[in-house]
């Protein structure tokens, strides 16, 4: 008997149909990895954690945007005193155009709230719509801003939101806070307690940051903000990033 013969043999004497094993090694798979990212503007998300998105994306995760605003008062000066007398509304078409620009690089797909910014006020209503939507792609990794940023309070809001929206969505609690806005984090007391290697995707990064030409200075900000978090982990580029909620590391011994 031909060891092909004496194997399927065994599978039946075991109940196990022909090709069972590779339908029970399928069905053993985890399913791929579900990042949701959700965004207090347009270009948040990219510049905090784009490579990030990239790596998980070519890992075979599927990545979603939400943005909670369309950007037009926190995020788009330059694109105001560009093109003085320019409505609000066109503001909000060109930057929503632009988060869709990145996100597609980025191999995401988006979601665009446009609840109104400066500042973003989460009603009942849109609690539950956000919350609606995280139950809905049911994600094992969310990212957002940092619990305790102060600069902007539409990022302060938005943090807070996810963390009350995935607890109504009973969703993961794998929430992790990127890099709160440039220059502040020690005032605000973000200490990164973990990295992520960007150096192979870098280039990508800032194809995607490219897009969002409403915010020309995101590419080199975030050139040196990326080398900075890279000099700290030993690694040339790096994004960085804090737990909602730690978990410490168990050893058998100290040391080594």
């Amino acid at each position: 008997m031909q060891r092909r013969e004496f194997v399927a043999g065994a599978w039946l004497a075991a109940g196990i149909p022909a090709g069972g094993l590779r339908m029970q090694a399928a069905a053993a798979a985890p399913a791929p990895a579900r990042v949701l990212a959700v965004s207090a503007h347009p270009a948040d998300f990219c510049s905090r954690a784009g490579g990030t998105l990239i790596k998980h994306v070519r890992a075979g995760a599927r990545a979603k945007v939400i943005w909670l605003t369309q950007g037009e008062s926190d995020e788009s000066a330059f694109l105001i005193r560009q093109r003085p007398g320019i409505s609000v509304d066109e503001v909000r078409r060109i930057r929503e155009k632009e988060a869709f620009a990145c996100a597609e690089v980025i191999g995401a797909e988006g979601r665009m709230f446009g609840f109104g910014d400066g500042p973003l006020r989460m009603t009942p209503e849109r609690m539950e719509l956000l919350a609606r939507e995280i139950a809905d792609f049911k994600p094992s990794l969310i990212l957002t801003h940092w619990k305790d940023e102060l600069t902007y309070p539409t990022h302060w809001r938005t943090a807070v939101s996810v963390i009350e929206a995935a607890q109504m969505a009973r969703a993961s609690w794998d929430i992790r806070f990127f890099e709160p806005n440039l220059g502040t984090a020690s005032r605000v007391g973000f200490v990164p307690d973990h990295y992520v290697d960007i150096g192979e995707v870098f280039e990508r990064k800032i194809e995607a940051l490219k897009t969002l030409a409403a915010q020309p200075a995101l590419v080199p900000n975030y050139t040196v903000c990326n080398r900075w978090r890279g000099l700290e982990c030993g690694r040339q580029y790096a994004e960085a990033f804090v737990r909602w909620a730690p978990k410490p590391p168990v050893h058998d011994l100290l040391g080594g």
